[in-house]
Formats: structure tokens, sequence, C-alpha cells
């Protein structure tokens, strides 16, 4: 099986899903139990996707799956700052790491395209 745990894309996607699950801990009862944990799912569907990317052959799908959960994390977390649920350098800081992921992501797709 292909060290996954090691890679940079892993490795941050894992500090943006504690820092999910740290901030959606903190979410009101209204909605740490529908978007918290929608965030959550995302997050961890995110590291799911790498570890299949890591030991598939084929790999244009699931990078492309995996560039649609982050955009939609992207979203979602934008609902929770305009519902107030979050605050604004949170958001700065989460999406900071969102956009490092995409690059990374952008940079497998064309390593995986080139193979």
């Amino acid at each position: 099986m292909a060290r996954y745990n090691n890679t940079p894309i892993f490795q941050r996607t894992y500090i943006l899903t504690l820092a999910v699950y740290q901030a959606a801990g903190n979410f009101k009862r209204e909605y740490k139990y529908t978007l918290g944990e929608k965030l959550k799912m995302l997050c961890s569907g995110m590291l799911d996707l790498i570890v299949v990317i890591n030991t598939s052959m084929n790999k244009t799908k699931p990078l492309e799956e995996l560039g649609y959960k982050l955009e939609t994390l992207r979203i979602h977390l934008r609902l929770a700052f305009d519902l107030k649920i979050i605050s604004r350098g949170m958001l700065a800081v989460l999406n900071k790491q969102i956009e490092e992921i995409g690059k990374q992501i952008g940079g497998w797709q064309k390593w995986a395209a080139n193979k």
C-alpha cells in the first residue's frame, strides 16, 4: 500500500480537518448537527479520497471529485460565516488552507495527465 500520510496534500487536508472539527464543536446547537456535520463529512471524505487517489492507477476521476468536495467545503464555510457561526479570521485561515490544497490538487492533476 502506498504511503499517503507523508504527502503534503494529506498533511494539509488533515490539518484543515482538525480545524474544521474544532470549529464545528463550537457551533450553536442549531447548526452543530446540520452544517457542522456537513463540514466534518466533507473533510473526512477528502481524506478518504486522498488515500484512494494515492493507491489508484487512474487518478483523474477521484481528483475531480476531490476538487468538487473542496469547493463545496469552501461554499459551506462561507455559509457558516454569513450565518455568523465562524469569524472572519477563522474563515480567512480556513480559506488559506483550502487554497493551498487546491494548488496541490492542480499539480497532482497535471502530473496525472502527463503520466
